[in-house]
């Protein structure tokens, strides 16, 4: 073998070489790193959805992990190890729970990929309950033996008026308002909620337990929680005497 035949036998190696030791594998998900449900209504069932991941590298991607960010999400990976250009997908479940609002999660994957190897997918939803519960009313100031009120606030997303027939409280709550109060579609109200402070200091919880004609079993019977901090009463500010008139009389 001639010096030139040598010399380009070496240079074609070298440039195999440099292309081997930059071949990389790359992870992409598809329509993007959030996933949103949108607007939902339905939470009678956990979400489901699911995203395309494809290795757009030119080496062979490996996904060691898919790891939901609490217990309330599931996964599924189709098959871990992708080849240049090809793609699998990931599966996914939400339980929603006791949320409303917006909510936000996420699903962690984990792989061999440059220079990504820890991607982060978030899942987004925008829970809309039929009846939505402003769940939690606050008592500060709250004192023993001194009558508190806090706010509840309880709003009808549906398309048809409905009916909150019956309040139960514990631990000395009321709701300021009789029953039965219709809330209109798509309307929100407010419910002055009262409560005497214990005779102990200390902690305070209960709730009120809001009986409805609503169709749906899931909205027949809501819950408003209430917390406060009882504190002793403030001691009594003393009177001052009127002054004392000179004895003859009045001007």
């Amino acid at each position: 073998m001639n010096t030139f035949t040598k010399t380009l036998a070496t240079s074609a190696l070298a440039l195999l070489m440099t292309a081997t030791a930059y071949a990389q594998p790359k992870i992409e998900i598809k329509g993007g790193d959030t996933f949103d449900w949108g607007n939902v209504t339905d939470i009678s069932k956990p979400l489901a959805g699911q995203v395309e991941i494809k290795n757009i590298g030119d080496k062979d991607l490996v996904i060691t992990q898919a790891k939901p960010a609490c217990g309330c999400t599931s996964e599924a990976l189709e098959r871990s190890n992708i080849k240049p250009g090809e793609s699998t997908t990931l599966k996914f479940t939400l339980n929603v729970g006791s949320a409303s609002g917006q909510l936000m999660k996420s699903i962690t994957i984990s792989s061999n990929a440059a220079p990504d190897s820890v991607k982060v997918l978030f899942l987004k939803a925008n829970i809309m309950r039929l009846m939505q519960v402003d769940q939690f009313v606050s008592f500060y100031p709250m004192y023993v033996g001194k009558e508190s009120t806090g706010m509840a606030k309880i709003k009808n997303n549906g398309a048809s008026p409905v009916k909150l027939l019956e309040f139960t409280g514990n631990n000395g709550l009321t709701i300021a308002k009789k029953a039965p109060i219709t809330i209109p579609a798509n309307t929100e109200i407010e419910l002055p909620v009262k409560v005497v402070g214990p005779a102990q200091p200390g902690p305070f919880y209960g709730q009120v337990l809001v009986k409805t004609d609503h169709p749906d079993q899931q909205y027949k019977l809501l819950e408003i929680r209430a917390y406060g901090e009882n504190k002793p009463a403030p001691a009594a500010t003393p009177q001052s005497s009127p002054a004392m008139l000179p004895s003859g009389g009045t001007k």
